[in-house]
């Protein structure tokens, strides 16, 4: 990047220290990258993490990590040598103070790059570990509440929303299941989609099938550029026919009336 950087640059490089915790030097190197595309600066720093160490951030302990790693895995009911498993994640949780529906507990996924539910290896743990630059239960309960706040920006919210859905999968399965996708859009969305309840209607009532996987990426950007009053959805955009279905039936529950704007 040459010059002063815009205001526009600025809040992008705000938003990637956010999100990835990691120094504005490595955020500019970045998004510097890619044209100052958020999205495709945060997809490239996950990518090539190895090639960007920034020793002024400090590194997580990892023998703290790994004894911290030692107090959750091989619970002798979860039967997984070498892992955490559902009851060390209950208790993980317990010491974190989160209840199960918690979006936290998602970002916590999300950062581990788990790739089975309830379940984290060593190496995710490590990883995550070392990408939130914490060895311990209170800076990782601190670390959490910072990243759910951050998903205030649809930048930080769309990776860790793009996840869920390989994440809550059912092995094997291309799409997901519809009782799955409600509460994750419940636990995701909280109180950042106003329409939320009528399209957890909408799917319940009409649709009754499994979410592909463009039905739930292009419902967040539905959620995060659609008025409540659905006054600027545009019919003839590339909208997939379950939200052009749902549009019309929104709009004829209401039967005329005006939406909440």
């Amino acid at each position: 990047m040459s010059g002063r950087p815009t205001p526009a640059h600025k809040q992008a490089i705000k938003s990637f220290c956010n999100l990835t915790r990691t120094s504005e030097k490595i955020a500019t190197a970045c998004l510097s990258r890619v044209g100052f595309n958020i999205e495709a600066a945060i997809e490239h720093y996950y990518q090539n993490q190895h090639h960007y160490v920034d020793p002024q951030q400090g590194t997580n302990d990892d023998t703290r990590v790994k004894k911290l790693f030692e107090r959750y895995a091989n619970h002798p009911e979860d039967k997984l040598p070498d892992k955490i498993g559902p009851n060390g994640i209950s208790r993980l949780l317990n010491d974190l103070r989160l209840d199960a529906e918690d979006r936290k507990v998602l970002i916590l996924a999300f950062k581990m790059g788990a790739e089975i539910m309830c379940e984290f290896s060593w190496a995710e743990w490590k990883k995550g570990m070392q990408d939130m630059r914490v060895d311990s239960v209170d800076a990782l309960r601190h670390r959490l509440d910072e990243m759910d706040e951050g998903l205030r920006e649809s930048s930080q919210f769309k990776p860790l929303y793009q996840f869920t859905f390989t994440y809550g999968k059912n092995a094997g399965q291309r799409n997901l299941e519809l009782s799955t996708a409600l509460v994750y859009w419940k636990i995701l969305f909280k109180d950042q989609f106003v329409l939320l309840p009528l399209w957890e209607e909408f799917m319940t009532t009409e649709y009754g099938k499994a979410v592909t996987k463009d039905t739930w990426n292009l419902l967040f950007d539905f959620a995060t550029s659609i008025k409540p009053d659905l006054s600027n959805y545009d019919e003839e955009g590339a909208w997939p026919v379950v939200l052009d279905n749902f549009v019309n039936w929104a709009r004829s529950r209401h039967n005329g009336e005006k939406m909440q704007s």
